[in-house]
């Protein structure tokens, strides 16, 4: 009744293989791992001029002459001088990024002599940062206790609690949680745009090219319509699956080595489950449109007309990432919930709102169903508009000859 024939997997296999030929799937695939291998690259360089610890090279250096560090002892990441020339010296030879000078009179002038190389943009403000926390903790040293002095130079570190409509407090988390569950969703539904920009695209094209150039009315002799469009959407979905698999082997290398490098997100972890949602999506997402470009190219009348015509068709998916901030700040509001039902916002919508935390698990799994029964409606959709555009070769398929495809029995 679906008009699937065994022909469906000779045209998956010769999809397939012209996919991986494609300059541009190629390049776009091994864009990501360069970048996290530079990521990897640059990460411990850039770690090791802001954080100061790399090379054995201090933070900052200074001068007490008002001896309000004297009891503090050894600082880790900072030298003591015992004069200014010897620091002077030694930010000349790169011991140290900044050296400060603290005056007799700091007590009551509050003034401090900062002494560096180059520019202060160069230098940066986070030795500036580190010292003044040294200043906090000198100055508090003399009347209160070390915990105290270590409450005053850390002053907290955060939990964070959502609260619902009712005022019920709910789960808590860091702030590294939050990062961690919406840098990732973040950066799958940007993924999912450009996989959508260059793969079904490219499937849209390729489509109507054949139908252009009427080549596929040979291949339509010894299959059906169901197995050309079936195997062209499914080869496009491996593809798109074995893209992702690299995409993910390389940031479960890369990712440790850089966040590695900087406090605070060397703690970061994926939730298991969240991960498995972000790549449900992508696939279930790339497959609607995967299959609407593959319905598009089969109504339409020449590759130009077909492109025109998806560029619209994308936008959707582009609306929730423009949006994102409204959908984090507020994943279970009512405009977010309206975009996770609907087919073509409902992968990039969902992976916003899994990055603001959602708790209406059960809506994503509805969202999820939904996309992929549209992808499922739209394969079948395309393989009958496909049929009827081969008996209307050079007109352009309106609604009325869309319905009528619809309506024919197989």
């Amino acid at each position: 009744m679906l008009g699937i024939t065994s022909d469906a997997g000779v045209i998956f296999e010769e999809e397939f293989r012209r996919q991986l030929r494609r300059t541009g799937w190629r390049i776009f695939t091994l864009l990501v791992p360069v970048l996290l291998l530079i990521a990897a690259v640059v990460a411990p360089i850039v770690a090791d001029r802001f954080s100061g610890e790399g090379g054995g090279q201090a933070l900052i250096g200074y001068v007490d002459n008002s001896g309000i560090t004297d009891s503090l002892g050894v600082i880790p990441g900072a030298t003591r001088f015992a004069d200014l020339g010897s620091g002077t010296r030694a930010l000349a030879g790169d011991s140290v990024k900044s050296l400060f000078v603290i005056p007799a009179d700091y007590i009551a002038t509050g003034s401090v002599d900062w002494y560096r190389k180059g520019s202060g943009l160069a230098t940066g403000d986070e030795t500036g940062d580190a010292f003044f926390n040294l200043l906090r903790a000198g100055v508090a040293d003399e009347s209160l206790t070390p915990e105290q002095v270590l409450r005053i130079v850390a002053p907290a570190e955060y939990t964070l609690f959502s609260v619902d409509d009712e005022g019920r407090p709910e789960s808590g988390g860091t702030v590294q949680d939050e990062i961690a569950r919406a840098a990732p969703a973040f950066l799958f539904a940007i993924l999912l745009l450009m996989s959508i920009f260059v793969g079904a695209v490219s499937l849209l094209q390729s489509v109507a090219e054949e139908k252009e150039n009427r080549m596929v009315e040979m291949l339509i002799t010894s299959t059906t319509p169901m197995s050309i469009m079936l195997g062209k959407v499914l080869a496009l979905g491996a593809s798109g699956l074995l893209q992702i698999s690299i995409w993910v082997a390389a940031a479960a290398i890369a990712v440790p080595r850089i966040s590695d490098q900087f406090s605070g997100l060397s703690a970061l972890s994926i939730e298991a489950s969240l991960l498995v949602f972000l790549i449900a999506f992508y696939l279930a997402g790339y497959f609607v449109f995967a299959a609407l470009m593959a319905s598009i190219g089969a109504a339409t009348t020449s590759v130009r007309e077909a492109s025109q015509i998806s560029a619209v068709i994308t936008i959707p998916a582009i609306i929730p990432i423009y949006l994102s901030a409204l959908i984090i700040s507020n994943p279970d509001g009512t405009f977010a919930r309206i975009l996770t039902f609907f087919p073509l916002t409902a992968p990039t919508a969902s992976m916003m709102r899994l990055a603001g935390g959602t708790d209406a698990t059960y809506e994503i799994w509805i969202g999820l169903l939904i996309t992929a029964g549209t992808g499922v409606f739209l394969m079948w959709l395309s393989a009958r508009v496909f049929r009827a555009g081969l008996l209307m070769y050079g007109q352009r398929m309106g609604l009325r000859s869309v319905w009528n495809a619809l309506r024919q029995a197989d």
